[in-house]
């Protein structure tokens, strides 16, 4: 029987807290400050313009599990 608390998570909710979990053993594999998305929220634009604003990766969540990071590349000078 599985847990009802899970079943209400979204995929940003589950990805967070395995992050978490992971982030306690030193094994995370995401950026520090990362924003944790579910890839089809209506506000996804959103939440990547602001978080990369902030200078922050952003976790795209999928219901089927998948994550991508999506992160803000170095600037450079136009000459």
């Amino acid at each position: 029987m599985s847990d009802p608390d899970q079943q209400a998570r979204s995929p940003a909710d589950t990805a967070f807290l395995e992050a978490v979990e992971l982030g306690i053993e030193e094994r995370s594999p995401y950026p520090a400050g990362s924003l944790f998305v579910d890839a089809e929220a209506p506000s996804l634009g959103h939440a990547i313009a602001r978080a990369l604003d902030e200078h922050r990766a952003v976790v795209l969540c999928y219901p089927d599990g998948k994550r991508r990071i999506v992160q803000e590349r170095a600037s450079v000078a136009a000459s």
